[in-house]
């Protein structure tokens, strides 16, 4: 018989020998990430019903004709090893105006803890999707339109309304979703951004196809594996005009950004693929054209995807870290004579020019500057989001990759909120439809006042606030 002591000594060898094997096991054992991520996933339809009015192009008064595909909302919700949790909402529209994303996130704070950086709302920039509006009195379509009854414009703020309680939820149904995942990144390119600033007789600059102009085709992507090894869900980003149909085209659908969704889900059965725009405000894709060869443009997109997910993708380790700064944009001071040639102008710019000089006819004066909010987050040391607001020209994904060379980015636009154009200072001097500038009086917003031309002075505080915010996080 074994003495009490041998037995102890025996059992504390075995137990010394275990550890030291699980120790050589895990040293030896590939490692995915240092730092476990929770990852949720949330998917909902946001097609109206009844049928509205589309926005986006002139001219479409009456509600649209049919349903080529549903559009969609869907959000990414993040969770880091010390619990910090960010949602990233997607949805096929053409833009979150502040008045939209302000009530969002007050109701999305309030029932989830969340503050106002931790929340992105991401629009596709959608020309065949529905007007958005809160103010029936107000509201119509870019000003080209306006409601053909007060049962139209009713089923406007209605689908509005729902919309809002749409996305509160679907940030909620995100977070439910949670659990454990891996992280990674790549990227890829397209061939089919155009830039659309054409320059023509007397130094003007008209829309239409220009080879020589700039443009980012970069195509990021975000793999979610889930802890089978299972891809969940992928986050893609294009910096291009949502415009692949056209004004001829009265009928609902997500556009090359939709149809790219639809086919990486249906090559990948199971995954949700989210669609991130990139500042693409000076670009459209080329050849536009009907619904099978936007499809073929969706389907470019997705391979763009497919190639990034073969490629050498980067682990991403955390933490998550957020900066958010509403900033002040500078807009240009003008008078009523200084605003007669924009107003005589056959573009865009006179519609924002005719609205400004009636502001003045009525006594009361044009804003100074436009707040915009602008926002970054840092995985880790491995992924820095960019969240630029409204619709940004490609320079600034341009300048912003050269300036900071040694940070992972990816750009975006069109994040939380969509109130116009911001121009580089060279636009603000050539003119062109991307000059227009702050236009929410078209979108039914109650200040109506709020429109005006920016100075080239934007694109100076544009980029110093956004590499300021992202110093804040770098871990370099």
């Amino acid at each position: 018989m074994t003495s009490p002591s041998v037995s102890a000594r025996a059992g504390w060898y075995t137990r010394c020998c275990g550890a030291l094997l699980l120790a050589v096991f895990a040293l030896f054992t590939p490692q995915t990430s240092a730092a476990p991520w929770r990852v949720g996933v949330a998917t909902t339809i946001i097609t109206p019903n009844p049928p509205i009015p589309l926005v986006g192009y002139g001219g479409r008064a009456k509600p649209f004709d049919r349903v080529d595909i549903d559009i969609q909302a869907k959000a990414l919700a993040f969770e880091d090893e010390a619990k910090t949790q960010g949602v990233i909402v997607t949805a096929d529209l053409v833009g979150f105006q502040a008045i939209f994303f302000e009530e969002a996130c007050r109701r999305i704070t309030e029932k989830t803890g969340l503050k106002r950086a931790q929340i992105i709302l991401n629009a596709s920039h959608n020309h065949t999707g529905p007007l958005m509006s809160l103010n029936p009195d107000k509201a119509g379509n870019l000003a080209y339109a306006p409601f053909s009854s007060d049962e139209a414009a009713g089923n406007v703020v209605a689908y509005t309304r729902q919309l809002q309680d749409k996305v509160v939820a679907l940030v909620e149904a995100a977070l439910a979703d949670l659990a454990p995942a891996t992280l990674s990144w790549g990227s890829d390119r397209v061939e089919f951004v155009m830039n659309r600033r054409l320059p023509v007789r007397d130094g003007a600059y008209h829309m239409g196809p220009n080879p020589d102009g700039p443009t980012d085709k970069r195509v990021p992507v975000l793999k979610v594996e889930g802890a089978d090894g299972e891809i969940r869900a992928l986050l893609l980003g294009c910096a291009c005009h949502n415009t692949g149909l056209t004004a001829d085209h009265n009928i609902i659908s997500g556009d090359y950004a939709g149809y790219a969704q639809e086919y990486i889900e249906k090559r990948l059965p199971g995954v949700t693929a989210l669609f991130m725009s990139g500042c693409g405000a000076d670009a459209n894709p080329e050849p536009r054209s009907d619904i099978p060869g936007v499809r073929k443009l969706g389907r470019d997109l997705g391979d763009a995807v497919f190639r990034a997910l073969a490629s050498d993708m980067k682990v991403i380790e955390g933490p998550l870290r957020f900066a958010y700064k509403p900033t002040k944009l500078p807009l240009m001071q003008l008078s009523r004579e200084e605003l007669a040639p924009f107003a005589a102008r056959k573009t865009t710019e006179h519609l924002m020019a005719q609205h400004m000089i009636s502001v003045l006819e009525a006594g009361r004066t044009l804003p100074t500057d436009y707040t915009a909010p602008i926002a970054v987050w840092a995985f880790g040391n491995d992924l820095t989001l960019v969240a630029l607001p409204s619709e940004v020209v490609s320079d600034y994904a341009n300048m912003l990759y050269r300036d900071l060379p040694d940070e992972p980015l990816w750009v975006s636009a069109y994040n939380n909120d969509f109130f116009g154009y911001v121009p580089t200072a060279q636009i603000v001097r050539e003119g062109g439809h991307e000059f227009i500038g702050v236009t929410t009086y078209l979108w039914g917003k109650d200040l109506s006042e709020e429109a005006g031309f920016f100075s080239e002075d934007v694109e100076r505080v544009m980029m110093e606030t956004t590499k300021a915010l992202v110093a804040e996080l770098s871990g370099r």
